[in-house]
């Protein structure tokens, strides 16, 4: 039997560019990598193939020992959009973010460090033993779907700040990118890339 994020949580791993959806993120395991950069430096790039790395070690292992085929997740990743604590949507330059890639439920800790031990010893990428796994909850968020490239979300960002503005909610999250097609192998254009960010709906006093 096939599992994978994208078939158990359609409606969050789902979006359209032509409208912005509300919706309930539950809590997810996680391999993450930390780095400072942008999407085109080339620690992205390695830091990203390593996740892959791990994330294919992770499923061949799963479907010998515990007879599960869990799909492949989309590569994620969190970006730290705040300057001096203000918040700026056409920040751009090197700043921190998060990459990560959700796994099965049933990893834990012990067997998470001896898989990544046994790739570590067969590939070579320096950054697989900087990998750790996380169980992360983001919660209540808006999201919307941007075609294209990376760096063209600007107008997008913008939409989900003005909808936070009007539908008085406040951001309380770090700007997030699910990346539902590998830039490796498509088209700039063809990119599928959710925009999300956590929020929280502000009571309205009079």
């Amino acid at each position: 039997m096939k599992e994978g994020i994208r078939r158990e949580y359609k409606k969050q791993y789902d979006a359209s560019s032509k409208r912005i959806d509300v919706v309930d993120v539950p809590e997810f395991n996680f391999i993450m990598i930390d780095g400072i950069g942008n999407t085109g430096v080339e620690e992205f790039k390695l830091k990203s193939e390593a996740l892959f790395i791990l994330s294919k070690a992770i499923k061949d292992y799963c479907k010998k020992h515990y007879d599960l085929l869990y799909l492949l997740s989309p590569l994620e990743g969190l970006w730290d959009t705040y300057d001096n604590s203000h918040f700026d949507v056409t920040r751009k330059k090197m700043i921190k973010f998060t990459l990560m890639m959700a796994q099965p439920k049933i990893l834990d800790e012990e067997t998470f460090e001896k898989i990544k031990e046994n790739v570590i010893e067969k590939k070579d990428n320096p950054y697989l033993v900087d990998i750790y796994l996380k169980k992360w909850q983001e919660g209540h968020c808006i999201q919307t779907l941007h075609r294209g490239a990376y760096f063209d979300e600007i107008n997008t960002t913008k939409n989900l700040m003005e909808y936070i503005t009007v539908q008085q909610m406040k951001l309380v999250g770090m700007h997030h990118e699910i990346y539902l097609n590998d830039a490796r192998k498509i088209a700039t254009e063809k990119l599928k890339t959710i925009v999300r960010y956590p929020i929280e709906e502000q009571e309205v006093t009079f």
